[in-house]
């Protein structure tokens, strides 16, 4: 299992560097993640076959309680890229930091937000003046629910309470003890509530959606220094989401490393739906997905200032 600050360096993964590049050439690329979630799965399966050791780096994962925090820890430089959503790539841009996407991981928005099975919500427009669970501020939680109250005329700094209430389990606490009427979760942890007997249901679902909601986010002060490592590691990705669409073993093994405690039934259920539309297939973000984040921005952070597809998405760095 990925653990907290664990760099992957082991003998066999040694002897494939040393096949697959030259001698001192591979480089640690520090990554600052928002949450475990499916999105990270090429992740994975690029650990789990060797892949970013053949094209000379390695990888060592902070984990951080929400986009915010990891995105900070990002512009600060204390890690080199961060597992987030593009919208961060676009405000570090708009701060003149060079924020860009430099691999996708995920294609759609991986979001619900949840509430108890026997809550009284029914949509959105219900939450009025409730409290609302997001993971951090300035997270894509908290840019996705200000952009949907705005769209239907609820101001979510009068009318609503937004709480930051963390990731996965702190989460479903502060849902079940009634801090927050409602709370949003990411795919799997929708999948797994849902799963509970009625214990859970949602009030409004924004997983269809269109939406880089996990990438691989760096800035242009690391891109300049590391290009090599740059283009190796987008490399190991994009190998690793052609493996989750060709080799179902290759996916159920992730599924399996990452999520020790599903079910058969619900890991076959994630496989399924990763493979048909959550794994990006080439690391490209779509012009669809930039489209609706720049509008969830324009809505939920009138500050930002938009940016160029072709700035923010970077194509060269990939096969």
């Amino acid at each position: 299992m990925i653990q907290l600050r664990r760099l992957v360096e082991t003998t066999a993964l040694l002897a494939t560097l040393a096949l697959a590049a030259p001698a001192g050439a591979e480089t640690v690329v520090k990554i600052a993640s928002a949450q475990r979630s499916v999105g990270s799965l090429p992740i994975v399966v690029a650990q789990q076959r060797g892949l970013f050791a053949k094209y000379g780096v390695s990888i060592d994962i902070i984990d951080f309680n929400g986009g915010g925090p990891a995105v900070q820890a990002l512009a600060s430089g204390s890690t080199d890229a961060c597992l987030c959503a593009a919208d961060h790539a676009v405000r570090l841009a708009s701060r003149g930091l060079g924020g860009a996407v430099l691999v996708a991981l995920s294609e759609t928005h991986g979001y619900a937000l949840l509430e108890k099975g026997d809550g009284p919500y029914t949509g959105i427009a219900s939450l009025k003046g409730q409290r609302v669970g997001i993971t951090s501020p300035g997270a894509l939680t908290d840019n996705t629910v200000r952009w949907a109250f705005k769209k239907i005329g609820i101001n979510p700094d009068t009318d609503v309470e937004l709480i930051a209430a963390g990731t996965g389990g702190s989460m479903r606490a502060a849902v079940d003890r009634g801090a927050v009427a409602a709370g949003m979760f990411t795919t799997p942890d929708t999948q797994s509530l849902l799963a509970m007997d009625g214990k859970y249901k949602v009030v409004e679902d924004f997983r269809q959606l269109k939406y880089p909601a996990l990438d691989v986010v760096v800035i242009g002060a690391w891109l300049k220094a590391n290009d090599a490592a740059a283009h190796g590691f987008a490399h190991a990705i994009v190998d690793a989401e052609k493996l989750i669409q060709t080799d179902p073993a290759a996916l159920r093994a992730a599924i399996k490393e990452y999520f020790p405690t599903f079910t058969p039934e619900l890991s076959e259920q994630i496989a399924r739906e990763q493979t048909e539309m959550g794994t990006s297939k080439d690391g490209v973000v779509s012009k669809e997905g930039y489209d609706n984040l720049i509008g969830v921005l324009a809505i939920a952070d009138p500050s930002v200032k938009p940016q160029p597809y072709e700035t923010v998405v970077l194509t060269k760095y990939l096969p």
